[in-house]
């Protein structure tokens, strides 16, 4: 039987997606990943109950966005459900602010919980829909420089829900399957990257991260 991946394992399977992952990152990721597979026996965060296809599914997946070359300092995954991608973006940024969003809130307990165990400092869970947040919370507003987003929604309904959340110049990050529409514009926002990867097994499959910029004007 194949020894369940740790953190030397995991920078390993990483190298393709994010070489300069820090090993400190790694062993955050995995145990944010082990306390949320386990409050998922109790409260549904992910229908990936097997360890090593979640290990594939949600810790390299949302560690690809090390491929954008993207430095952000102030991000927000919209949708967040289980933390995914938006941790993975705390594991590889440790100066940056993570905010994960979800207007469910069993969620976001859950995984402020899982974040508490891990010792990921730099995230914190909010309850909050996002189509209301910015009138809500008037701070909130053009304030983060990263929107990431992943099985929220199409490209067009996240981006109206990311644009008054995102700064000019900012960027909106979103994980797709192989085959899905990737628009060149959507609102405020211009395509500039459309990165195709290879996730490995146990769970192997082709992935897409699109990236947009919005406007600076």
């Amino acid at each position: 039987m194949t020894a369940p991946t740790d953190a030397a394992a995991l920078l390993r399977l990483a190298a393709p997606f994010a070489p300069d992952l820090p090993q400190a990152g790694a062993e955050r990721l995995l145990r944010y990943l082990d306390a949320m597979l386990q409050l998922n026996e109790q409260i549904n965060l992910t229908a990936v109950r097997d360890r090593e296809q979640a290990v594939v599914l949600h810790a390299l997946d949302g560690l690809a966005f090390a491929r954008t070359g993207l430095s952000p300092q102030h991000a927000l995954d919209i949708g967040t459900g289980n933390g995914f991608p938006g941790v993975a973006v705390a594991a590889l940024h440790s100066r940056a602010s993570v905010t994960l969003m979800d207007r469910t809130g069993k969620k976001v307990r859950s995984i402020g919980s899982c974040l508490v165990t891990a010792g990921i400092g730099n995230a914190d869970a909010v309850q909050l829909d996002a189509a209301q947040a910015p009138a809500l919370q008037r701070e909130l507003r053009h304030a983060f420089d990263l929107v990431t987003a992943r099985a929220v929604g199409k490209p067009e309904l996240v981006a109206e829900l990311a644009a008054p959340l995102t700064r000019p110049g900012g960027h909106l990050c979103l994980w797709l399957d192989a085959d899905a529409d990737a628009p060149e514009r959507l609102g405020p926002f211009r395509r500039t990257q459309l990165l195709r990867y290879d996730l490995p097994e146990p769970a192997a499959r082709q992935r897409v991260i699109a990236v947009w910029q919005r406007g600076k004007g």
